[in-house]
């Protein structure tokens, strides 16, 4: 029971996080964006507890699609491409899962999709 509390305490905290790097990103905040996702992300990695699997990894995809944006702002075209194919392997992880996915992720998903592939053809990274 304490290791489920110590879980949800850790998880309000990252998306407490998540959601001020959004909103400095929403205000062009960028270096406040960039360490904000930059948390998510190494809070996200792949370890923990196994209640908290689907969690982490749907954080993990928000932040790793906003780090990818916020990665191009800054002109970071390595870390904007890592992000981007890291965010495509997890989209297509949560679907071969059958994970529950709400029409709005699948659609914030496909906005994100799009501009990732157009971003990937504008830098010379191709689409995939």
């Amino acid at each position: 029971m304490l290791e489920r509390l110590r879980d949800m305490l850790r998880s309000a905290a990252v998306s407490r996080t998540l959601t001020r790097a959004i909103k400095a990103y929403r205000e062009g905040d960028f270096p406040s964006a960039r360490a904000g996702v930059d948390e998510v992300v190494a809070a996200t990695e792949p370890r923990g507890s196994r209640t908290q699997e689907t969690w982490r990894r749907s954080m993990r995809l928000m932040a790793v699609a906003l780090r990818a944006e916020v990665a191009a702002q800054q002109g970071d075209g390595a870390v904007a491409r890592a992000c981007i194919e890291e965010g495509f392997a997890l989209w297509a992880e949560a679907r071969e899962r059958h994970d529950q996915i709400g029409i709005r992720s699948v659609e914030a998903f496909e906005s994100w999709e799009k501009w990732a592939r157009d971003w990937l053809a504008r830098s010379g990274g191709g689409a995939r």
